[in-house]
């Protein structure tokens, strides 16, 4: 192990000593710094030094740290990096007082992280639900925390990637999944079709959309009810019956039908299917 390696070791182990933390602090080399930066028993004093470095990785870093003081992210969140402030909106520790006056920084990337941190309140997710930057209102529509008031907003949303956003949201209630499903957007419904939280119920009307894409996700999601598996294991086209017999919740009496099937891939691919020998 070369000199590097082990200094290394040292500046990422949370059992280093303060002292010898600090020696490392001081490394000509970045990288060395920059674990330091991100070493969770860093002391406060070189922390506040770090913040001062003309490096911004070393910056970025100590903003990725999750026992930095409230103080120093305070600073952090005004760094002219935008990367640096973006790692400060990624911080899952971050006050939401930091959170609030990031939701209003210049760069959508840095209000795309607020979007998508757990720690974001309803409140600012509600600010940026409204951001004219669609990358951001997807971060947005992704967020397990968004309130259904905001959901019911984004699902009407004129950028499809939003929508389908929400589509693949495991916590977006029964109404919204049942508007989604009726989708103009072929991308929107394949991702309500592939949602493992989306009612049986949906999965009826899915099964009959008239792209195979979607028919195919239903075949191939696992909570599919076993009489759509059937249906779908009779369907004229050969990527939704491929689906069918992939999943690995077909029973077996569909994938005895489907090893009779008339395409020898298929045949190949439901005999291969652990079910089908259980």
């Amino acid at each position: 192990m070369n000199t590097l390696d082990f200094k290394s070791i040292l500046a990422k182990s949370e059992f280093t000593s303060k002292d010898i933390l600090e020696v490392l602090a001081k490394d000509e080399d970045v990288i060395i710094r920059a674990a330091v930066a991100q070493n969770p028993n860093t002391p406060k004093e070189v922390l506040e030094i770090f913040v001062k470095n003309e490096d911004f990785f070393v910056r970025g870093t100590v903003a990725r740290n999750l026992n930095v003081p409230k103080e120093i992210l305070e600073i952090l969140a005004k760094d002219e990096n935008r990367q640096v402030r973006v790692y400060v909106a990624e911080n899952s520790n971050v006050p939401k007082e930091i959170l609030e006056v990031l939701a209003k920084d210049e760069e959508y990337c840095v209000r795309e992280s607020i979007a998508l941190n757990p720690k974001s309140s309803k409140y600012i997710l509600e600010i940026i639900s409204k951001d004219k930057d669609s990358y951001v209102r997807e971060a947005v529509a992704k967020n397990p925390k968004t309130s259904k008031k905001i959901l019911e907003i984004l699902a009407k949303d004129e950028i499809w990637e939003v929508r389908e956003s929400i589509a693949e949201n495991l916590n977006v209630p029964k109404e919204i999944l049942e508007i989604l499903a009726k989708d103009k957007t072929l991308e929107v419904r394949v991702s309500i079709a592939q949602n493992p939280n989306t009612p049986k119920e949906i999965f009826d009307n899915l099964s009959k959309d008239e792209d195979y894409y979607v028919r195919g996700s239903v075949a191939f999601n696992k909570i599919t009810p076993k009489e759509i598996l059937e249906i779908l294991a009779k369907d004229k086209v050969w990527n939704v019956r491929a689906a069918v017999a992939k999943n690995q919740k077909t029973p077996k009496k569909i994938l005895e039908i489907l090893a009779k099937d008339e395409d020898p891939d298929i045949q190949r691919i439901a005999s291969q299917n652990p079910n089908y020998e259980s």
